[in-house]
């Protein structure tokens, strides 16, 4: 069984690789670009990548919240684009989270300070 450990040091290049191969057959087949995009491309596990590095990294906390926006952002594209939800109610509820997100840093950054 693969470790914790070697999974995360994998998954970075795994991540890459994997982009640059869809990239390519980008060229042979028509894909459709938000699913594509958010599912393989610099999406949703490149968001985690770049989670986990801050992580280990120990960047502060408002900066891997703001990732998670991103994150929350890919997820809602992808609902919307799969037609889970419409228009209005992604741009309404991606805006309160994005709202809320940032009320939360502000009270965290307040309460630091």
């Amino acid at each position: 069984m693969i470790s914790k450990k070697k999974l995360f040091r994998v998954f970075p290049t795994t991540v890459i690789y994997f982009t640059v191969v869809v990239c390519f057959l980008a060229n042979f087949y028509d894909f459709d670009y938000v699913v594509t995009g958010n599912l393989i491309g610099y999406s949703i596990p490149f968001n985690l990548m770049l989670l986990y590095f801050l992580k280990e990294l120990k960047y502060c906390v408002h900066t891997r919240i703001a990732v998670c926006n991103l994150i929350a952002l890919n997820v809602f594209n992808l609902l919307n684009a799969w037609g889970v939800i419409d228009y209005d109610t992604y741009y309404l509820t991606y805006d309160l989270i994005t709202l809320l997100i940032m009320f939360i840093i502000m009270i965290i950054y307040s309460v630091k300070k």
